[in-house]
């Protein structure tokens, strides 16, 4: 028979040791940048009042900032990772829709939008953008504005 006081203390190192391994292997091990599966397309975005050049990319892979950030990461063509370059260092990503992104005419006022944001939050110049953005929404507004006004018979008949 064992004794009783070395039960308690053996118990204690194996579930110390146990919790260790655990605490160890379940450590994440995600290299801190950019790593890339595919990439699927990119595009320039312009230039801040320093001089730094901005463009993004759209990858399949995993990002983390630093090591204490969470890596985010993207496994799919329709949800790929928005990846910003600032002088061809990626500085900044996130997992966006694609459909979000694609530059098909219906979504063109869309895309535009998206990338006036990106440009905003870089201090990049967003006048020809915002040219852009004007006419695409001119254009809309023309087309709802072809019937006129609909009017009702309940609301504008006089009985």
């Amino acid at each position: 028979m064992t004794k009783s006081s070395l039960t308690i203390p053996a118990l204690i190192v194996v579930f110390g040791g146990g919790l260790a391994y655990w605490v160890i292997s379940n450590r994440d091990t995600t290299p801190v940048g950019l790593t890339v599966q595919s990439t699927v397309r990119g595009q320039e975005l312009g230039e801040d009042e320093d001089g730094n050049t901005y463009n993004y990319q759209f990858h399949t892979g995993t990002w983390r900032e630093s090591d204490s950030s969470l890596p985010v990461t993207s496994d799919s063509d329709s949800k790929p990772l928005l990846v910003i370059y600032k002088n061809g260092e990626p500085i900044s990503g996130q997992v966006v829709e694609a459909s979000d992104w694609d530059n098909v005419d219906e979504n063109a006022l869309g895309l535009l939008k998206n990338q006036k944001q990106v440009m905003e939050e870089y201090g990049i110049d967003t006048s020809q953008v915002d040219a852009e953005v004007e006419a695409l929404e001119g254009q809309t507004a023309e087309a709802e504005s072809i019937f006129g006004p609909t009017m009702t018979l309940q609301s504008h008949f006089i009985w």
